[in-house]
């Protein structure tokens, strides 16, 4: 098959295929942000593999998604990943690639362990970062998931947390990191 790269060319399934890939590059960031690691199990092949630019390790997917749990429970307060400009080139019926750009918010905490991605320095800090996820996805069993993921970081801004993004919020209006969360009904399909 000639690979389907144009809106022009797709026909009801590359639509169908793309709804679902951008379903999931946004299941993506609902989960982690959302700290709903479970939902993950959606994105991934079990086979699957993840990279991230800013340490160098490739991982199978639940060990990078357990490596980011970590430290996000031991590093992080809240989180927000904006997921934009969403890319897909079919590359046969089962296969494509795609590039979605994004933007990361995170918390740092006072309490953040020295060192790493997000590495402590005594007081609260706003680390806000620019990438791009490149995945490689896989149809199998009718089902498309991320056989590869690349996440490439390609710049970050920190400032101080007193007087960062968060410091106008109340907590009352942030998101909450279980089921009480007002999108639970929005991401209930996937459980």
């Amino acid at each position: 098959m000639t690979a389907v790269t144009t809106p022009e060319q797709y026909g009801i399934d590359q639509l169908t295929s793309r709804a679902r890939m951008v379903d999931l590059v946004h299941l993506y960031a609902h989960a982690v942000d959302r700290r709903r690691w479970e939902l993950l199990e959606n994105v991934f092949h079990d086979d699957a593999h993840w990279w991230v630019s800013s340490n160098g390790d490739i991982r199978p997917w639940r060990e990078a998604a357990d490596l980011s749990r970590d430290i996000f429970n031991d590093h992080l307060g809240p989180t927000h990943h904006l997921v934009a400009n969403l890319l897909v080139s079919f590359q046969d019926a089962d296969s494509a690639l795609s590039e979605a750009y994004i933007i990361a918010y995170h918390r740092v905490r006072a309490d953040a362990p020295l060192g790493g991605m997000f590495g402590g320095i005594g007081s609260e800090y706003d680390l806000i970062a620019g990438g791009r996820y490149i995945d490689t996805w896989s149809r199998r069993d009718g089902e498309w998931k991320i056989a590869r993921r690349r996440v490439h970081s390609e710049w970050r801004h920190v400032q101080s947390a007193a007087d960062g993004i968060l410091s106008q919020v109340p907590i009352e209006a942030r998101g909450k990191w279980d089921d009480t969360d007002l999108s639970t009904p929005v991401v209930a399909r996937f459980n």
